[in-house]
């Protein structure tokens, strides 16, 4: 089956067609502008600067007391936790913290060295970290 090409139609030429006259404003007012007449062009208010605003009551207050709880206290121990931090000018510090699980504490000088120790909540390290090196003592 053969199908036929469609006819091929030359377009019409492009006019030009002489420019509208400018458009100036006749009258002028702070909401309503007026534009020169022509089918095309009409005069169009101004929308308002402010919307209606609608009122809504309050919704009413329900005043009711809240149920009371008796406050319930576990049997749950008291854990325990420290911490602390010193320094001077002279670069001496120390600080340490100690919780259920381990403790640690240190003291020293920047420049001379530091002593301490520390826990794994089983046995207690102590060592001196200095110009010999980190030793366990």
């Amino acid at each position: 089956r053969t199908v036929a090409a469609a006819p091929i139609i030359a377009a019409p030429a492009v006019r030009t067609i002489a420019a509208a006259p400018a458009i100036r404003t006749i009258a002028a007012a702070p909401a309503v502008r007026t534009i020169a007449a022509s089918p095309a062009i009409r005069t169009i208010a101004a929308a308002p600067a402010v919307a209606a605003v609608r009122t809504v009551a309050a919704a009413p207050v329900i005043t009711k007391a809240a149920p009371l709880v008796a406050a319930a206290r576990a049997a749950v121990p008291t854990v325990t936790s420290s911490q602390f931090h010193s320094q001077d000018e002279d670069k001496n510090y120390a600080f340490g913290y100690s919780n259920i699980n381990s403790a640690r504490q240190e003291s020293g000088n920047a420049l001379t060295g530091v002593t301490g120790s520390y826990s794994d909540g089983f046995r207690t390290y102590n060592y001196v970290a200095d110009g010999f090196g980190f030793r366990h003592v």
